[in-house]
């Protein structure tokens, strides 16, 4: 079985060369699990100010971020399979997950 997984946590910042590198928090505030299917799957959990959207899927998925957001084939971001991969959120987004 095909599995996504998505987490939102709090982002801490660290010094590296001077300047500040964002490091996702080892306790994440909440996460899903997906099964990708050619359906659109919408997530229950909502991103926050200044937290962190870290995905992890070992099957093709595209994905898409917005208070009402729509996957679709060809659409925003797309993760291969065994990928994994951070992104920045807006506040009030969630995440849409449709297989590839």
């Amino acid at each position: 079985m095909a599995i996504t997984n998505v987490t939102l946590g709090p982002v801490i910042t660290r010094p590296n060369s001077g300047a500040p590198t964002l490091v996702e928090h080892s306790h994440p505030r909440a996460k899903q699990k997906f099964v990708p299917s050619g359906s659109n799957q919408v997530s229950t959990i909502v991103a926050q100010k200044g937290e962190f959207w870290h995905v992890t899927t070992d099957t093709a998925v595209w994905l898409k971020f917005a208070a009402a957001p729509v996957a679709a084939d060809g659409d925003t971001h797309f993760l291969p399979a065994g990928a994994s991969r951070s992104f920045s959120v807006t506040a009030g987004d969630k995440i849409a997950v449709i297989a590839a």
